[in-house]
């Protein structure tokens, strides 16, 4: 489960909150202005990070938990207009 911390949490804990990652596993959303910004998680391996991207749809669904098949299309465009629980 993904932990949510803010985007000043994450500036000043930064080197605490990769250490998290790397050799507990944790992951961490940060939050801007209240809304979900990024997610900070370990890569693999065999993982070519910058090739890899996420879909907000994609970051979404993570953060919510659920399985991405059936959201809506425009749920990146106008997720603001979804009530989340």
């Amino acid at each position: 489960m993904s932990q949510i911390i803010s985007a000043t949490q994450a500036k000043n804990q930064f080197a605490e909150i990769v250490n998290r990652v790397i050799y507990q596993g944790e992951e961490f959303i940060v939050q801007k202005q209240g809304k979900p910004a990024i997610l900070i998680t370990k890569a693999t391996k065999n993982e070519n990070t910058k090739s890899k991207k996420f879909t907000t749809n994609d970051f979404l669904a993570k953060l919510a938990n659920i399985k991405a098949e059936g959201l809506p299309a425009d749920l990146a465009k106008n997720h603001d207009k979804y009530a989340w629980k």
